[in-house]
Order: structure tokens, then sequence, then C-alpha cells
């Protein structure tokens, strides 16, 4: 009997300084894999006599145009292993230069910085009409976008269903402006068409798709 109780205890003993062993394993794999990715001589400590990914410089090594080929196929498993970026400058070579030739090619696609004023012509291919000067003497005025567009959009909501026409940057009167709208599209498709003024706001809402009858409108008014 008592043999047996020493042998169970003696068991139970290998067990726990088992367990003890594998849990200071893992503690020191865990604090071995943080070591790598932050410290160089840690990186030297396990091995990695090398080179290393964008690290070359700390083990005393310089890139050449040969060997960086081979170095940036190097992949690694996750971001914890993988090594810091420093001293770029230090591996690859590069020229600064200021105001090259090929500049022009580029320069050509970049958006500009301010809308270029409009070429007077006697007409245009994209069918686009330029504003007159007797609509500064109109009482109400349509102010054009900056991209030189009357603002006149539509807003389709509801999947569809519902279609608002809206004139936006209206100035001066707002109301006989929206009497006007009323009469020409009545006039236009005999039959009454529902609008919404919002003074404050500067614009008109017209129940219905009418953008293209009201653009129209706009450029007989010379907005």
């Amino acid at each position: 009997m008592t043999a047996g109780v020493r042998h169970n205890v003696s068991f139970e003993t290998n067990n726990i300084v088992l367990i003890a062993l594998v849990a200071i394993l893992y503690s020191l794999f865990k604090m071995a894999t943080v070591w790598r990715s932050q410290c160089a001589f840690a990186r030297l400590f396990a091995g990695k006599t090398g080179q290393i990914l964008n690290n070359a410089t700390d083990l005393g090594t310089k890139l050449g145009p040969g060997s960086q080929s081979a170095i940036l196929a190097k992949k690694y498993s996750n971001y914890a292993h993988s090594p810091f970026v420093t001293k770029i400058k230090e591996q690859y070579d590069y020229e600064i230069v200021k105001n090259p030739p090929e500049w022009g090619y580029v320069q050509r696609l970049l958006p500009f910085d301010t809308i270029p004023a409009v070429t007077p012509k006697d007409s245009y291919p994209s069918g686009w009409v330029p504003p007159k000067e007797e609509a500064k003497t109109l009482p109400f005025f349509l102010c054009r976008t900056r991209n030189h567009e009357i603002p006149i959009y539509l807003q389709i909501t509801y999947r569809g269903i519902r279609k608002i026409t809206k004139i936006k940057r209206i100035e001066g009167d707002i109301w006989l402006l929206n009497d006007e709208i009323k009469s020409y599209l009545k006039e236009k498709n005999n039959r009454y068409v529902e609008t919404r003024v919002q003074e404050v706001g500067r614009f008109i809402e017209v129940k219905g798709d009418y953008v293209n009858q009201l653009v129209d409108w706009a450029h007989s008014k010379g907005f």
C-alpha cells in the first residue's frame, strides 16, 4: 500500500515538472519571437547571419544591384517575423532630378487648379452655349457652375419612381422665376406642373423630369 502511494506521488510530481518545463519553453519561445522582430542583435544571436530584407546595413552588409532581386523575393509568415525598415538611403541608389523633360507628359494629365476661361467661338462641338449679356437685365438670374454649366439637375429617388428637377443658384426674384417656369412648362406639355420654391436655399424643385426643357428655356433667356 505504501509503495503504491509513493508511486502515485512520484508520477504526479513528474507531471507537474513536465508541465512547468513546457510553460517555460513556451514563454521563452514567445520572448524570442518578440526579440527577433525588434532587435537586430537578437536576430544575429538566433542565427540570421546572412542578408536580411531592408535591414542588411544593421549586419554590416550593403546591398548591390545584383543581390536585391534575391532578397526582395523573400517572404515572411507574418508581420511580427518581418524585420524593420532602416537606413533606406544607404541601401538604394537614386538621383533627384528637377524639371526633367518627361515631366511635361505627366503635367498635361494632372487636373487644373482653376477652371480656365472659355475661348469665344461661334459654335462648340459639344453643343455648349455660352451665356449672354442680355440675361443680366432680367429681375432674376441663374449663376452658372464653376464648369460653366447651367445648374439644373435631375434627382431620382424611390428606385426610379420619384423624379424631381432641381434648379439651383437662383439670384433675384425667385417667385417671378417660378411663375415663368410654370407657365412655360404648362404651355410646353399642355398640363399643370407642380413646383416648390425654397427661398432660403435659392432653388426650385419641379415634380417630374423636365431637365431638357428647362435647359432650353434657360438658353433662350441667355443664362
